[in-house]
């Protein structure tokens, strides 16, 4: 557990710099280039921001044993259950906001490549309209976790012993969710628990709805950046394709370290693979995450990776040119 906090605690100091540094690069460098898109980039990278507190307020222990895994809480908070359970539910909820604006990203991404003709219906104040449904995704997700993944009497003494082993917590006091397939009856047969499956079904849906989202959009930008090379200027094809593969790239790394381990615990209980204590390494790499993001926009667009990696070469640069020029007029 050292070791998992000390990553949890470099993770949440790592995603403030990042992308407060991304923030910053966004609103000083991003006007020009990007035009309105740039409140949506600034959007997820203050999300980000705010995932990192969430994800360090919490501090996630995951768990596996039988037909159900838990998500512990094991911050300071722990102990307080009148605001310990609901924290949890939070962390779990805020998944669907990370897929859910990178879906918007790329639905606006979509609009602005292959339906210009739409696209003052999302400029202004208009644009918070697709951020409405990555809100209804984080209320349902948090609704799904609140209700059928409660912390109940019956969980609490089936992990009892093992939180005790493993934590050296007492389950009775500590705040978790825990989703339970099913319970096993006087006379040892399986009771099916269906709210509680469907409520991960439903969590599962969401993520699949936002990345058919993302697929749609991605392949339909892509054709339309392939067929109209010739009749977009260098410029404005170089930063179409900068913005394409930074978005992509985004994609992928969440699918790598947070919705494929997250989908695993979901899945795994259905067929009892005890995993135990392993677990934790999806909880590992949930606290890293939000560091790495912001990572991908600096160094896949070149205006931010220049900023960042050579801002004395910038400064430098526009008086060689202009000294270059006036020699050659003369």
């Amino acid at each position: 557990m050292l070791w998992l906090h000390i990553i949890q605690y470099s993770g949440f100091f790592m995603a403030q710099v990042t992308n407060a540094l991304l923030v910053y690069l966004i609103w000083t460098k991003a006007e020009k280039l990007f035009g309105t898109y740039r409140h949506v980039m600034c959007t997820f990278a203050l999300y980000s921001l705010v995932y990192a507190w969430i994800e360090v307020l919490t501090q996630p222990v995951m768990h596996i044993k039988g037909p159900i895994f838990i998500v512990i809480m094991d911050s300071p908070l722990k102990y307080q259950k009148w605001i310990g359970n609901d924290l949890t539910c939070l962390y779990c909820g805020s998944f669907a906001l990370v897929i859910s604006l990178l879906a918007a990203q790329f639905f606006y991404r979509y609009v602005a490549m292959c339906r210009s003709n739409f696209l003052q219906n999302i400029e202004g104040i208009k644009l918070t309209f697709i951020f409405i449904p990555c809100l209804v995704c984080f209320v349902l997700w948090f609704e799904f976790v609140y209700w059928g993944m409660s912390n109940t009497v019956e969980k609490q003494l089936y992990m009892r012993e093992e939180i005790e082993a493993y934590y050296n917590e007492d389950s009775t006091k500590v705040s978790f969710i825990a989703p339970m397939y099913w319970s096993v009856g006087t006379n040892g047969e399986k009771i099916w628990k269906f709210w509680e499956i469907m409520s991960s079904v439903e969590c599962v849906c969401i993520i699949a709805v936002c990345f058919s989202t993302i697929l749609f959009c991605a392949s339909n930008i892509y054709f339309t950046m392939k067929s109209a090379s010739g009749h977009m200027s260098r410029k404005t094809l170089e930063l179409n394709r900068q913005l394409f593969i930074t978005l992509t790239f985004q994609t992928i790394l969440p699918f790598v370290m947070m919705y494929s381990p997250v989908g695993l615990l979901i899945v795994l209980p259905l067929f009892e693979v005890y995993v135990g204590s392993i677990a934790n390494f999806v909880g590992a790499s949930l606290a890293v995450y939000p560091s790495l993001e912001p990572l991908i926009a600096m160094f896949c667009i070149k205006e931010f990776r220049k900023t960042v990696t050579c801002p004395s070469l910038r400064k430098v640069t526009p008086a060689t040119v202009s000294y270059t020029t006036s020699s050659r007029a003369v």
